[in-house]
């Protein structure tokens, strides 16, 4: 996935959604930083569990992919 190329991620909708207690706390539009990655930084208030959940979506098609992680912070 890069801008311009067979899967152009400039015509991608990918975020971040970060969850804690169950809750989504943040929502974050992620930034191109290579073919495939993406990344933003991401500020927290409180240490604790947290799940952040990463999509692409592409609103041509409704293709979608997602996955998501668990991270703890001290």
């Amino acid at each position: 996935m890069t801008p311009g190329g067979l899967w152009d991620s400039s015509k991608y909708e990918i975020k971040a959604l970060v969850k804690y207690d169950g809750k989504i706390t943040d929502t974050a539009t992620l930034d191109y930083a290579g073919p495939s990655t993406f990344q933003k930084e991401l500020k927290v208030d409180s240490p604790g569990d947290y799940e952040i959940i990463v999509y692409a979506f592409d609103p041509l098609t409704g293709n979608t992919g997602v996955d998501k992680v668990k991270v703890k912070v001290e």
